[in-house]
């Protein structure tokens, strides 16, 4: 197990490593072909079809979830059920988009500024969205039989195929249509590979239809609906804040707010390495002895990512003066104050990781995902009342104290997964237990409000 968790941290380094790659020589190599108004458009036409990769309403997820837990209970059988089901799924969704969506991005009525090649570049962006599914499923497929470094690898290697295939794209034709084309080839080629791959050493997996069942479909529809609200919380947390830093301060002051949003994840970044290397083991073990048999791997490592949170912080907050420096030029300034919010914000939402992974791993996520949107909606109407009073530093001070609240949230549902509570005398309905467990989160509401505000008020002091 440990050699699996430590070779599940370095896949996704080499997923981190991929990311920052793409994003530093995207930009200088596209703009030596194309004028920053083409390029400008290809940001736009790669963005539109990528809603869609919610298309599968967290299904996969899900039946990579039940699969790993299958799996760690020897039931094979019932890994190939879910496995067919999923795949069935997919194969209707993508079978429904496509038949839809690929003639109107071929003939329907779009603007006439939407050309002939922006349009053959909107399917082969779509064809690229649809192949990703059935990736997933291969790459599920690899981390429910003790692989997750392998699909991870696999996984990220395709996202820099398909750039490669852009790039060479662009370098060739110098099209919309020729870039997007040899991205999709680029992306459908590595996933043939990894099928391919797949099958060997599957553990008794096949790929196949024949042993779906619509009622397996059926019991994984309401988990995986749930797992769409975390991309939306992260979209409500990140780009809602932003947008209220614009409104309220103006573009400069998003500017320098990214920026050190931007070094202090670094260590969010880095816990969740670790942490989504124990995925697959939490669901394993979980599915082998239920909650019990991994109650130690987790205490153990939610000690471990709270020290790599805390350390990470504290190492970076010396480093900020010197990134901030070399990365920007010297343009932005190290604020202390500033920077120890945005640190006390990563180290909070590191801290976390670990409770969170085991809560999806297991497909425990429902009552997190909730909370997690309630915490998004406290981090944007919290940072327009104290950016208003506050600017930034009010702003990072609602970040941290949404942070600490959805932490609370997700140590005490990971506590209760252990430890469940117990009805009064045995006699209290499940709709009265309910409540009580609500009105304990409001409890631990209140109490991160209340820490929030009293940590701002001692930085604002010290400062």
């Amino acid at each position: 197990m440990l050699r699996r968790i430590i070779s599940g941290f370095v896949a996704n380094g080499f997923g981190q490593a991929v990311t920052i790659f793409i994003q530093i020589f995207s930009l200088p190599i596209f703009l030596f072909y194309w004028d920053m108004a083409t390029y400008g458009w290809w940001i736009l036409l790669s963005t539109l079809p990528a809603f869609l990769s919610m298309a599968d309403v967290g299904l996969v997820q899900t039946a990579g979830n039940k699969m790993t837990m299958a799996m760690g209970r020897g039931d094979v059988p019932e890994a190939n059920r879910i496995f067919h089901s999923a795949l069935v799924f997919m194969l209707l969704v993508c079978g429904v988009l496509g038949g839809l969506l690929t003639p109107v991005a071929l003939w329907g009525p779009l603007p006439d500024y939407v050309t002939d090649d922006k349009r053959i570049a909107l399917v082969a962006i779509l064809g690229s969205v649809l192949v990703t599914f059935f990736l997933a499923l291969a790459e599920w497929l690899f981390k429910s039989t003790g692989r997750y470094a392998t699909g991870t690898v696999l996984s990220d290697s395709a996202r820099l195929a398909e750039w490669g295939g852009n790039i060479g794209g662009v370098i060739l034709f110098r099209t919309f249509a020729g870039v997007a084309v040899c991205g999709f080839l680029a992306r459908l080629a590595v996933t043939g590979i990894g099928v391919w791959l797949s099958r060997r050493d599957s553990r008794g997996l096949t790929w196949g239809t024949k042993l779906a069942q619509k009622s397996e479909i059926m019991t994984m529809i309401r988990p995986a609906m749930f797992f769409l609200a975390f991309p939306l919380s992260n979209a409500l947390s990140f780009q809602g804040v932003t947008l209220v830093v614009g409104s309220l301060l103006g573009t400069a002051s998003v500017t320098l707010f990214a920026s050190y949003r931007t070094i202090a994840r670094v260590a969010v970044q880095l816990t969740g390495m670790f942490s989504h290397a124990l995925w697959p083991e939490f669901g394993r073990l979980f599915g082998h002895g239920g909650a019990q048999a991994i109650e130690k791997l987790y205490r153990h490592c939610a000690l471990l990512g709270a020290f790599q949170a805390l350390a990470l912080s504290a190492v970076l907050y010396f480093a900020a003066p010197w990134l901030l420096r070399i990365w920007t030029h010297g343009k932005i300034g190290f604020v202390p104050v500033l920077m120890m919010w945005m640190l006390a914000y990563a180290a909070i939402g590191g801290i976390w990781h670990v409770p969170r992974t085991l809560l999806l791993s297991t497909n425990q996520h429902i009552g997190l995902a909730g909370w997690s949107l309630a915490a998004s909606a406290l981090s944007v109407s919290l940072a327009y009342v104290l950016g208003q009073t506050w600017q930034v530093e009010g702003i990072a001070a609602a970040m941290l104290t949404s942070e600490c609240f959805i932490a609370l949230v997700s140590v005490y549902l990971a506590h209760r997964l252990f430890h469940p509570t117990p009805s009064v005398k045995g006699y209290v309905s499940e709709g009265v237990e309910s409540m009580t467990n609500r009105l304990d989160l409001a409890k631990i509401f209140a109490v991160a409000i209340a820490i929030g505000i009293v940590f701002y008020y001692l930085a604002h002091r010290t400062a």
